[in-house]
């Protein structure tokens, strides 16, 4: 009887610890998709304003997005960001494509397109 109990208690724990990990784990992945979609949907509006859409597949919601401090790589539209953090948001680029898709830069509190670092 009282092995019962152990192999029972055993089972319930381990079941427990699986599921609690489990749950964690797809509320942080949710977390970090929804937060930046305000800013890829700019950037992507940016890129097409520009026409240079044509180098990224048009799946903007796979962007990636991190954040960087701005020096003399990116071309500033406000200059007023120089050396600021700020968010980097790049593009998948479409299959044989002869440059890459040129990186937008954010501003994280109100979205809006600030600067884009060139490509060759």
């Amino acid at each position: 009887m009282k092995l019962k109990f152990m192999y029972f208690a055993l089972a319930l724990f381990s079941i427990m610890l699986i599921m609690g990990c489990s749950n964690k784990s797809v509320i942080e992945n949710s977390n970090d998709t929804d937060s930046y979609e305000d800013a890829k949907a700019a950037a992507w509006g940016f890129l097409k304003e520009e026409g240079w859409q044509d180098q990224a597949k048009d799946d903007f919601q796979n962007a990636k997005v991190k954040e960087v401090i701005i020096n003399n790589k990116y071309v500033l539209l406000d200059k007023a960001y120089d050396g600021k953090e700020v968010l980097s948001v790049s593009f998948e680029d479409v299959d044989n494509a002869v440059t890459g898709t040129t990186l937008i830069l954010v501003d994280p509190n109100t979205n809006k397109v600030i600067g884009y670092m060139p490509t060759e």
